[in-house]
């Protein structure tokens, strides 16, 4: 059966492994009705167009100390992103964020958010790693490198010498990098933006939503973020 593959935010009954592929937390939230995730990115029946988050969920999504790796003044629209840097499907989508950063440039704000997921233990250590980077400007080359290294990491039982290492080979001040990595500051960021992606409901990454609406993408298949993106910014 097709269903329309966007789902809005404002109803709090979020598909996120409604995601052509997804890791999944693998528990639904308390408080939230999960709804089926049979859904198809082929649909365009009753296609809705994405309306501004309510207050609620707009600071759920999009705080105002957001990372950003595309922050335009005069923004048409804003996608978030909530990934977990040892889910595979989330490298796929990392590459496909980054096209669109390309293709859209100042008509999109993009924001990156953490959901590391229980299911994957090194999943912390690297959305850290990834913060530690951003304190330096570095986010989107340390995200393509932990992404690309995936393997190599994801199992480590030495995860921390091998992020310094990262660091390192990116030519980032090491002891800065190190002494954020370590911090409480950065714990804090990555904890509280997976209490804001269960508060949303989400159980899975990747999601990707647009204003206050999940996205079905297949990372296989540009067409199916460029599509929503075209049809909401009216290219």
């Amino acid at each position: 059966m097709n269903r329309d593959p966007r789902t809005p935010l404002i109803a709090m009954a979020l598909l996120s492994t409604l995601l052509l592929g997804a890791c999944s937390s693998g528990a639904a939230p308390a408080n939230h009705t999960t709804p089926s995730t049979e859904a198809s990115a082929e649909s365009s029946e009753a296609v809705r167009t994405p309306a501004a988050p309510s207050a609620e969920v707009a600071r759920l999504l999009a705080p105002q100390d957001a990372r950003t790796i595309s922050a335009p003044k005069a923004a048409s629209g804003t996608l978030v992103l909530f990934t977990d840097y040892q889910c595979p499907f989330c490298a796929g989508m990392d590459s496909v964020v980054r096209r669109a950063k390309d293709d859209y440039g100042d008509e999109l704000r993009i924001i990156i958010r953490n959901f590391p997921l229980p299911i994957h233990e090194n999943a912390p250590a690297a959305a850290r790693a990834v913060e530690a980077a951003a304190e330096q400007g570095a986010l989107e080359k340390m995200s393509e490198t932990v992404f690309e290294h995936q393997d190599q990491w994801s199992q480590s039982t030495s995860v921390d010498e091998q992020f310094l290492a990262y660091a390192r080979d990116l030519g980032l001040d090491t002891e800065k990098f190190l002494s954020d990595y370590e911090s409480e500051a950065i714990a804090e960021r990555v904890e509280r933006d997976s209490q804001d992606a269960m508060e949303l409901g989400l159980q899975g990454t990747p999601t990707l939503i647009l204003q206050d609406t999940v996205l079905a993408v297949d990372v296989s298949n540009y067409e199916t973020l460029s599509a929503p993106l075209d049809d909401f910014l009216n290219c």
